[in-house]
This record gives structure tokens, sequence and C-alpha cells, in this order.
């Protein structure tokens, strides 16, 4: 008790120093309770938006993979990581650990879609007119390909006025006269003639040149989709509907879908009305100006949409709005697209009223078949068709890229897109190989035939061995059977298929596809690329990893195990840089800290020479001189490392209601939405006053070891 007396005595008499000292604390104190809340708030809500999203708790990949499974990885990266080989007996293991809840295989790649564009959704709609015999329906869509492809014939005619004809290939020089064929009046006064011949001149010629075709990259994860809707806690189903169970279907990510899919002046009026809410304002900043000088010079994106229905129908609507009576449609867009910050509310609600209803909105629409384009793990192109049940997201991760890049697909159409041999695929090749009377050859007799000499005589298959190898490759399980039957006819006059009927075979089993339900074990009983695994509430991480490699090593799964913060990558090693900062951070503060102690007390050590001289003559040991220096210490450690740390809680308190707001959409998903609510722990309270603490006392141990080398002899002579 004396000792703390004659601290605060002392502390009271070199009250400046204190300050100076004590100031430091405080902030030293602060920053820890407020550093280490911040960085266990980001870290729970890291856990929750990747756990919760696609990585769960742990993935397993194969052992001998050459990269690293990342699964926010680049376009291009990370992709060489193996296959696991038979899942069903992976999930079979791994789920029988104690404390795993579930193992969802998966397969992440990037595919791209041909959104295709206006002309095309034209001439099917003109197909189906002249098929069905509707004239008037007919009328109108021929009157609006007509002007789209007048209007691609004009365009084709600027390009070629500032290209020169001798510079041009013979494909455009042909695909310009094949497009000016297409608009010329000829063409269509002999359209009624033989309307489907001209429909076909048009799709196959034409249309490819159309405008605003779309190639659309977007990166998917092939996964078993009803197993995923009901372990990912933060999926849930947006547009549409759920993929039925065990069937073929794609789902979209609602984000990707707005960002991709979306017309392109509906894309951009969103991100108008987005960046407007956070603040931003059309006279100040660069990227709002830019969105509307945009659609103001692309306004024939929708003009280009309109037909001879829906044209008066959008000008009538114009003139109402603007209070303009002008006739051309060009003048009133242009007049509608010249917005600001006062009238864009308005116009924003009116385009999505008056303008939008009349246009494609969306290349690939919710019900649709989309053709996927992808590459195979040999590297060979390859499509396939799937349809799309609806848009999804994961929940509070809506504006995050991160999460919102990811799509989903049924797992039997990931493995047909990725090359890997399915119950669909083996079944064909089955009735094919059966009604053709080919067998394939053993595994040792194609490698035999293969690394075969030229002298050696070697076994020649029946042609149609041949065109099913070569038409294999890059084909789906739709197109396969079309490709066979599109394969020359043979030389020989033999004709394996003759029996067989390739086309009908072809259409049925396209049209069965898409309805077939799957088994469990059809769907688990195949190659994925990785898997997921969840584990029950309160399972402690470390230890069900090492529980899982375990069972991998001890049931020859040939898989390697990472956790979360792994598996994402950069995303996940977010939170260590996070800590380094505020490692560096705290180092300075307290390093500055323990150099200011140090040369304070050292200085007061020598004022106070005299007092420690005195004590030493009454007797106080070099113990005690040590201990009354420690204890000063302490108590400003205390004192001001409390205050911090108090100080710190009302930061966090107030943060706490407020909330922080995601700056952009990295920081949406690691805050799990677009507000970060940080918590303070009595841990964090006493980690601060520990730390505050260590650095005082250690600031002392060399003006307290100066102290007690005074002696009663240098306090006298001091005091002469």
């Amino acid at each position: 008790m004396i000792l703390i007396r004659i601290a605060l005595r002392n502390l009271r008499g070199h009250w400046v120093k204190g300050l100076i000292v004590g100031g430091l604390l405080f902030l030293g104190a602060a920053l820890v309770v407020v550093g280490l809340s911040l960085l266990s708030t980001i870290d729970r809500s890291m856990a929750k938006s990747i756990v919760g999203s696609v990585s769960g708790n742990l993935q397993v990949y194969a052992k001998d993979a050459k990269d690293k499974l990342t699964l926010f990885a680049g376009m291009t990266d990370g992709t060489e990581i193996g296959h696991v080989e038979d899942f069903a007996k992976v999930r079979q293991t791994l789920e029988a650990v104690p404390g795993v809840k579930a193992v969802i295989p998966m397969g992440t790649d990037v595919a791209m879609v041909y959104g295709g564009n206006v002309l095309d959704v034209k001439l099917d709609q003109l197909r189906a007119a002249e098929k069905g015999k509707d004239k008037d329906k007919s009328k109108v869509v021929r009157a609006h390909v007509r002007k789209m492809v007048g209007l691609l014939a004009k365009d084709l005619d600027r390009m070629s006025d500032l290209r020169a004809v001798k510079n041009m290939s013979d494909e455009t020089k042909q695909a310009i006269a094949d497009v000016k064929q297409g608009g010329s009046d000829a063409f269509w006064a002999s359209f009624d003639k033989d309307p489907f011949t001209a429909l076909e001149f048009l799709e196959n010629k034409v249309a490819p040149l159309g405008l605003n075709a779309d190639m659309i990259w977007f990166r998917y994860i092939g996964t078993d989709l009803d197993r995923f809707a009901s372990n990912f806690e933060l999926f849930e189903v947006v547009d549409g509907t759920q993929v039925p169970k065990g069937q073929r279907g794609f789902l979209f990510n609602k984000l990707t879908y707005e960002e991709t899919i979306k017309h392109r002046t509906a894309r951009r009026f969103d991100k108008i009305r987005d960046r407007l809410a956070e603040g931003f304002t059309l006279k100040r900043d660069e990227d709002l100006q830019q969105w509307r000088k945009l659609n103001k010079d692309q306004m024939r994106e929708i003009t280009y949409q309109l037909d001879d229905r829906t044209e008066p129908m959008v000008r009538q609507f114009l003139q109402k709005h603007l209070d303009n009576s002008a006739s051309a449609i060009e003048v009133l867009l242009a007049q509608f697209m010249d917005i600001n910050d006062d009238n864009f509310g308005a116009r924003y609600t009116a385009f999505y009223a008056g303008i939008a209803p009349h246009l494609m909105l969306y290349s690939v629409k919710i019900g649709d078949v989309m053709t996927m384009k992808g590459f195979t793990s040999a590297g060979y192109p390859t499509t396939v068709n799937v349809k799309v049940y609806g848009t999804f997201r994961f929940k509070s991760l809506d504006k995050s890229m991160m999460a919102g890049g990811m799509n989903l697909i049924d797992l039997m159409s990931y493995r047909d897109l990725y090359g890997f041999l399915t119950a669909d695929r083996k079944e064909e090749l089955a009735k094919l190989q059966a009604q053709s009377g080919v067998k394939p050859p053993s595994h040792d007799r194609a490698e035999a035939d293969l690394f075969a000499d030229a002298d050696d005589e070697v076994e020649e298959l029946p042609r149609a061995a041949t065109v099913v190898a070569a038409n294999e490759v890059g084909k789906t399980n739709s197109e396969w059977p079309a490709a066979v039957a599109a394969a020359p006819a043979v030389e020989s006059g033999f004709d394996e298929f003759a029996k067989v009927d390739m086309k009908a075979s072809a259409k049925k089993y396209g049209e069965d596809l898409f309805g077939r339900v799957y088994a469990q074990p059809d769907i688990d009983g195949g190659v994925v690329r990785n898997a997921a695994i969840l584990l029950h509430n309160g399972i402690d991480e470390r230890q069900a990893k090492l529980a899982v490699q375990k069972a991998c090593n001890d049931h020859k799964l040939g898989l390697q195990v990472m956790d979360w913060r792994e598996a994402s990558g950069m995303i996940g090693q977010f939170l260590f840089v996070i800590y380094a900062v505020l490692a560096g951070s705290l180092f300075i503060i307290f390093f500055t800290a323990m150099v200011i102690i140090n040369n304070s007390t050292v200085l007061a050590t020598m004022e106070r020479t005299r007092e420690i001289g005195a004590l030493r003559a009454i007797g106080a040991q070099r113990s005690y001189i040590r201990k009354m220096f420690f204890v000063e210490g302490l108590v400003l450690a205390l004192l001001f490392g409390s205050l911090g740390s108090a100080f710190g809680g009302l930061v966090v308190a107030f943060f706490n209601a407020k909330g922080i707001a995601a700056f952009n959409d990295v920081f949406v998903f690691l805050f799990a939405g677009p507000r970060l609510y940080p918590t303070m722990s009595f841990t964090h309270v006493v980690v601060a006053l520990v730390v505050v603490t260590v650095v005082t006392l250690f600031s002392t141990l060399y003006p307290a070891w100066l102290a007690t080398r005074v002696t009663p002899l240098q306090a006298m002579q001091d005091a002469e």
C-alpha cells in the first residue's frame, strides 16, 4: 500500500511526463480493443460468407493435384486440381467421420453463352408465324426483320468505307453481299414464294452478323443442386424455381444475371440508380456522366428492338411523359436520356413502365434452353444444352461479385461439359454399339495398336468405330448421335448404320434428357473435381480437418484436405493482412511509448537521486527500490490502459449501433453484408491491459536498474 501511495505521489509530481506516457498507453489500449473487435467480427463474417456460400468448412481434392485448389481464382487460375474418381465412396467414408454434416460434390469452371441477338429472336418468331399461317403477325415481324437487316447493311457499308475493299477477305466481301441481298427489295418481293428458304438464308447468312450479339463468359459450379440448396444456409432462390430434384438444369446468380445478361441500357439505368443512392451526383461524378453519355449515344439498342407494333406505343408514352409532340422516336429518346440529378427518379420509373416492357430485357430468359460452350479437361471445345430454371442469391451478399460471380449447374451436365463420362453417355454408347455391331477394343489392345510399329499387323476396326471416335471428341450427349449420323459415307459401300435411324435417335435423346430424373447413385457415382465438407455446429474445424485427413489416408482415397481460409485463396488470407497492419501499428505506438517511458523514467531517476539515497540510508533494499519503480509503471499502465480500453469499448459500441459500410463488393463479401457490426468481448479488454502492462514494465527495467545503483553517499554529494 505504501508503494502505491509513493507511486501516486511521484506521478502527481511529474504529471506532464505522466500524461505524455499515459496518452500513448491510452491510444495503444484503445487500438488493441478496437482492432481485436474488428478482427474477430470480420473473421466470423468471412466464415459466414465463405462457409455458407460455396466452400463449406473444409474442402477435399486430389492429393496429386498440380495446382492448389482456389475457389475464388481467376478465369484460368488453379485449374490443374486433379479429379476425385469415386465420389460415392468419398461421400460414404467422410460422412461417417464424427462431426461431418454433409459432403457436397463440386467442380468449378468457366463457360461461354452466346446470348443471341434480336434478329435471331425475330427470325424465330417469323418462322413460327409462317408455320402457323398467322398472316397478321408475319406481316409485323417481317417488317421488323427487314428494318433490322437494312440497318445492318448500312453499318456494314460504313465499315467498308473505312476499310479499303482490296484489304477485305473474301469471307468479309461475301458477308456484306449476303446482308445486302437480304435487305434488297427483290429478296422481300420473293419472300412469299418460298418463305422457309428465305428464312434459312437469313438465319444462316445474315443473323450471325446481327447487332447486339453477346458472348457472355461466366464462372459456374457443377454440383448436386438439391443437396447444395439444403446444406448451404445462405442459398435462396430469387426468380423462377429450384431445379427439380435429380434433373438437369442451370441457375444464374442474380447478380450475374443482372450485370451480364440484362439489356445494356437497363443495366446502366440500374447502375446510375445505385450510385446516386450512395451519395454521388450526376453533376460531379465522372462514372455517372459516362453512363448517361453511353445511354444517349447507344439509343439504337432500343430502336433496333421496336417494330411497327411497339414503336408507336413507346412513342406515345414518351410524348406524354415528356410533354413533347415530336414524332421521331430518336428525338424523343434523346430527350428522355438527358437525365440529371433532379429528373432521374422519374425517368427511371418511366423507363421500366413504358419502354422496358417492349424490349428483350434479358438475352437469356428464365425457362430458355441455352447452349453453354466450354472446354473439356483435355482442352477440347465442347457444348451442352441446359435449361435455365431461375436465379438465386446468397443472403446478404447481393452486391458482392465475389459471391455473385458463382452460378450453378447440375452435376450431370457439368460432367458432360467438362468431358467426364456420364451414365447417359455410357448408355448411348452401349446402344450405338449394339445397333451397329461394333465392339470397342480392350484397353490393352488399344494401347498396343496405338504404339504399333509400321510393319506390325494391326486389326482394322470397322468404319463405324472410326466415325464414333472422331466425332465423340468435343461433343455433348445430345450432339454425339447427330454427329455420328452426319459422318461421311463409307466408300466401301458398307454402311454400318443403315438400319439405325440416327436422326430420330438424336431427337428423342435430346427430348428425354431434360425430363430424365437421375437417382442419387447416378449423381454420386461419377467423377468430381473437389468436394465441400460441412460440419455440425460447435465442431472444432482443426480437429475435424485432422479427422477427415486421417479417414482419407486410412481408406486410401488419395485426397488432401484444406480449410475454408486456404480454399478461398487471397480472400481467406485477407484477415492475416489486417492482423499484420494492426500489429505494425501497435508496434510503432508501443515502441514509441517504450522509448518515451524509458527516457522519462531515466530522467526522473536522476532527479530523484536524493529521495532514493534517503530511502537507501534508512534501510530500503535494492529490491524495494526496484518494486517501487515497477509499481509506478503498473499504476500508470492500469490507469491509462483501463481508460483506453473503456474508450475503445465506446468506439466499438458506436460502430455496432451504426455499422461500418462496405465500400466495395469485396468488403460486402468480407463483412457478410453491406455493413459490419463489430462486437467486443471481455477477452479483448484483458489482452489490451496485458499488452499495455507488459510494455510499460519492460520499459522500466533499465531505469529501475539505475535506481538500485544509487547509494546514500551519492545522495549526500548531490545535496552539497
